[in-house]
C-alpha cells in the first residue's frame, strides 16, 4: 500500500485533480508517508481501501457514476475509496470533491409556554393530522407510547405512527418503490414499513434501537402522542424515521428519502434537524448547506434546523486582518481540526508554533505538514475552488488536551477572515467567541433555524429534587449558537423551549438518574436540540390546516406571530431572531385581514331648516370620533367630538363661531381614527 500511495502522490503532482479536492481530501495524496495515517485518522477511516462519504459538485452535462447515492441538482453525495476519488478526480465534468464530516446531537411546560393547546382545542382543531414529520437523529424507540397508537379501541397500542423507519447504520433491504431507481444510489442500511414495526410492537422487540436517545426524545417534542403524559407540539401527526450515520451525506440523503415519502403518499411534510456541525464556510455556501436548501422546493416542503449549542464555547474566531494577528488553540482531544475562511483578493502567510516550540510557516498556495514533539500537523493554504472564498485548513493529531498551539496570521492582502474549529469536543480557542456560531445545516438558506430559551429549571428525577445551575427561566439558554452567518444573514430567525424539556425517553438508551423522570417513560434534555421540534412540530400545526404552504411563508408567519420580551429585547437580533414561538399569534399572521368596519354617516330627513339630525356608525375598534361640517369650498364649517358609543348626533345648523349658517349645500363626514365616513349632502332651507 505503501507504493501506491507515492505513486498516487507523484501522479498528483502534474495533474490538476488537488485543485478539485478540499484541503482534507488533497492532504492525503500530497503528504508525505509518514503524515499520512494521521490524514487517514482525520477522515474516518483506516485505511485507504476503505470508503469515505464525500460531497461531488458536477458540471451541467454530467452523468452518473460509481458510488452516487443522492442527487440534488449538480450536486451529489456519494460513497468511494481514495482511488476512487482519484479516478473521479480526473473527470472533466466533475468540478469538485469534499469529504463529508460528522456532524452532532445538539443536545410538561414547553408546548403550552409556545401556544400549542389553543390550535388543538380551538377553532383551528389542528394537531398535525395529515402531516409528515421527518425526523433524522439517532433513531426512535418504536415500542415507546408516544409512537403508537390503539386502533381498536382494547387499550393496547398496537399500531405505530411511523410509517417508515430508515436505519443507515445497519442491515439492508426493505426499500420501497418511491426509493431509487438503482441498486445503490441511496439504498444502503435497511427500511422498515409501518407493518413490519407493527409486528415489531407485538413481539416487543425493536429492531433499530435508539441507544443515544436524543432521537427519541426529539421525536417527542415535535409529534409525541398523548399517551406517554408529555404529548409533543404536533400529537396526531404521523412519522418518517431517518436513523441516521450522523455524517453530512447521510443526513442529506435522509431529508430526501423523507420527502420522497411524502411524495408517494400525497402529504405535505417538515424535516426535523437537531444536529449539525461547523466544517463548511457558514456562508450557506458549502455543498452540505446547499443540498439541504435544494431540497427544499414546493409547497408543503419545510427544513427545521438547530442553531447550535456552541453559545459559550469560543469555537470561532475573526476580524479585519491588516497586521500580524495570532489566535492560540487549546485542544481538548487527541485530534482537532479547524478552518479559517476569507474572500479574495485577500491573502494570508500563516505561521504555527507548537507547543514544544516547532515552527512551521506556509505561504499562499502551499500544503505543508511538520511531525513535531507535540503531535503531527498539516497546513493547507492552497485556497479553494469556491470562487472568491478561500479556505485555509488545519488539522493536529496526538496532541495533548490543554497543550497551546499558536496561529499566526500575517497579511499578504489584508481583509477580514473567521475561523472555527470542528467542534466544540474538539477544543477552543483562547481568544474566541460565541458569535458566528450557527452550526451547519442552520445556515443554509432555505432551513429555519432555531435558538434555545430556558422554561424549566428544577424537576423531580429517579434520584430525587434536581436543580440546573446557570440557567434563568425564560432568558436565551447560554448555549444557544448566535448569529449571524459569515456572509452576514439573520440567523436563527426565532426561538423556542429548549431548556430544560420533558420528552421521551428511550428504553435502550443509558440515562442518568437525574434526568430520568420518575414515570420512567420521559427524561429531561437541554439543547437546541430541544427547541427546533417545537417549530418543526409548529409547522406540522400550519401545514395541516394549509398544506400549501411554502417554507417562505411560513418563515413570514413565524416572524409575523413571534413574541417579544424584556429578554428578547430590540428585533431582529442575531440572539433571538425575531423573538420566541407564539403559536397562537403565528397562525393569526396567516389569517387574510378581518374587513375595517368603515363609519357610516345618514342623514334623517333632507333638506333641513331648524336643525338636522344624523344616524352614526363608529367602529367598534375606533377610540375617537368627530361629525365635521364643511361649505362647498371646503372651509370647516362646524365639528364636534362624539362618543365611539355615539348612534346620533344634531347639528344646529350653527358654525364654529355660533352665527347661523346661510341657506345652501353642505357637506357632512363622520371622522374616525379608522377612517372617514362617505359625504352626506345637507340641503339648508330657511
Amino acid at each position: 500500500m505503501r507504493i501506491l500511495i507515492l505513486l498516487l502522490a507523484f501522479a498528483l503532482s502534474a495533474f490538476a485533480g488537488p485543485e478539485k479536492l478540499d484541503p482534507m481530501l488533497r492532504a492525503f495524496f500530497l503528504s508525505p508517508p509518514e503524515i499520512q495515517p494521521a490524514v487517514l485518522s482525520t477522515l474516518g477511516v483506516e485505511a485507504p481501501e476503505l470508503p469515505i462519504s464525500v460531497f461531488v459538485e458536477l458540471a451541467d452535462n454530467a452523468t452518473d457514476f460509481p458510488g452516487l447515492r443522492t442527487r440534488v441538482g449538480n450536486l451529489a453525495t456519494a460513497s468511494l475509496t481514495l482511488s476512487g476519488i482519484y479516478s473521479l478526480s480526473e473527470r472533466p465534468d466533475v468540478l469538485r470533491v469534499r469529504a463529508a464530516r460528522p456532524v452532532e446531537p445538539l443536545l410538561d411546560y414547553s408546548v403550552p409556554e409556545v401556544g400549542a393547546p389553543a390550535l388543538w382545542y380551538g377553532a383551528a382543531s389542528a394537531t398535525g393530522q395529515g402531516v409528515i414529520v421527518g425526523i433524522v437523529d439517532s433513531g426512535v424507540d418504536i415500542l415507546h407510547p408516544a409512537f403508537r397508537v390503539d386502533r381498536d379501541g382494547d387499550g393496547f397500542l398496537e399500531g405505530s405512527r411511523i410509517l417508515f423507519y430508515w436505519d443507515q447504520t445497519e442491515g439492508s433491504g426493505g426499500f420501497p418503490s418511491f426509493w431509487g431507481d438503482e441498486p445503490g444510489e441511496g439504498r444502503y442500511g435497511r427500511v422498515y414499513s409501518q407493518r413490519e414495526l407493527e409486528g415489531y410492537i407485538r413481539t416487543g422487540f425493536s429492531p433499530a434501537p435508539d441507544t443515544l436517545g436524543h432521537g427519541t426524545h426529539v421525536a417527542g417534542i415535535a409529534a409525541g402522542g398523548k399517551a406517554a403524559g408529555f404529548p409533543g407540539v404536533a400529537p396526531s401527526a404521523d412519522l418518517v424515521v431517518v436513523k441516521t450515520n450522523f455524517y453530512e451525506d447521510g443526513v442529506v440523503d435522509g431529508i430526501k428519502f423523507v420527502f420522497e415519502a411524502a411524495k408517494f403518499l400525497g402529504r405535505p411534510a417538515v424535516v426535523n434537524l437537531s444536529l449539525g456541525g461547523h466544517s463548511g464556510p457558514h456562508d450557506g455556501k458549502g455543498p452540505f448547506e446547499r443540498m439541504v436548501s435544494g431540497l427544499v422546493e414546493g409547497p408543503g416542503r419545510i427544513i427545521v434546523a438547530a442553531a447550535g449549542n456552541e453559545g459559550a464555547k469560543k469555537i470561532h474566531v475573526g476580524g479585519e486582518i491588516s497586521a500580524r494577528t495570532t489566535w492560540t488553540i487549546v485542544p481538548a482531544s487527541y485530534s482537532l481540526v479547524a478552518r479559517f475562511w476569507y474572500e479574495l483578493p485577500a491573502r494570508f502567510s500563516i505561521t504555527v508554533v507548537s507547543p514544544s516550540n516547532e515552527t512551521l510557516t506556509v505561504f499562499p498556495g502551499q500544503a505543508r505538514g511538520l511531525t513535531t514533539a507535540s503531535g503531527i500537523l498539516w497546513l493547507d493554504n492552497t485556497g479553494t475552488s469556491l470562487g472568491a472564498t478561500q479556505e485555509v485548513f488545519l488539522s493536529l493529531t496526538g496532541v495533548s488536551s490543554g497543550a497551546a498551539w499558536k496561529v499566526t496570521f500575517e497579511p499578504v492582502l489584508p481583509g477580514r477572515v473567521d475561523g472555527w474549529i470542528e467542534s466544540s469536543s474538539m477544543g477552543y480557542f483562547l481568544e474566541g467567541d460565541g458569535q458566528m456560531t450557527i452550526a451547519e445545516p442552520g445556515n443554509a438558506e432555505r432551513v429555519i433555524t432555531v435558538g434555545a430559551y430556558v422554561t424549566k429549571i428544577s424537576w423531580n428525577s429517579q434520584a430525587g429534587f434536581f436543580r440546573a445551575e446557570g440557567y434563568e427561566l425564560y432568558a436565551l439558554a447560554p448555549f444557544s449558537s448566535r448569529g449571524p452567518t459569515r456572509d452576514g444573514r439573520l440567523k436563527p430567525e426565532i426561538t423556542a423551549p429548549g431548556a430544560w424539556i420533558a420528552s421521551a425517553r428511550s428504553r435502550d438508551a443509558q440515562v442518568s438518574p437525574w434526568y430520568a423522570l420518575p414515570d420512567g417513560l420521559n427524561m429531561m434534555l437541554a439543547g437546541t436540540s430541544m427547541s427546533a421540534p417545537h417549530v418543526a412540530g409548529a409547522c406540522a400545526l400550519l401545514l395541516s390546516l394549509r398544506p400549501s404552504l411554502s417554507w417562505a411563508e411560513i418563515l413570514d408567519s413565524l416572524r409575523a406571530g413571534a413574541r417579544v420580551d424584556s429578554f428578547v429585547g430590540s428585533i431582529p437580533n442575531t440572539s433571538w431572531g425575531f423573538g420566541k414561538l407564539d403559536l397562537p399569534k403565528t397562525w393569526a399572521s396567516l389569517q387574510p385581514p378581518s374587513p375595517v368596519q368603515k363609519p357610516g354617516l345618514f342623514l334623517l330627513g333632507n333638506p333641513v331648516s331648524l336643525s338636522a339630525l344624523f344616524r352614526c356608525q363608529i367602529p367598534e375598534s375606533a377610540r375617537w370620533a368627530e361629525l365635521r361640517i364643511y361649505d362647498l369650498l371646503g372651509r370647516l364649517v362646524w365639528r364636534e367630538t362624539l362618543s365611539p358609543a355615539a348612534e346620533t348626533v344634531r347639528w344646529d345648523l350653527l358654525s364654529l363661531s355660533g352665527f347661523r349658517v346661510s341657506s345652501g349645500l353642505y357637506l357632512a363626514l363622520l371622522v374616525t381614527d379608522q377612517g372617514a365616513s362617505d359625504p352626506v349632502r345637507v340641503v339648508v332651507n330657511r
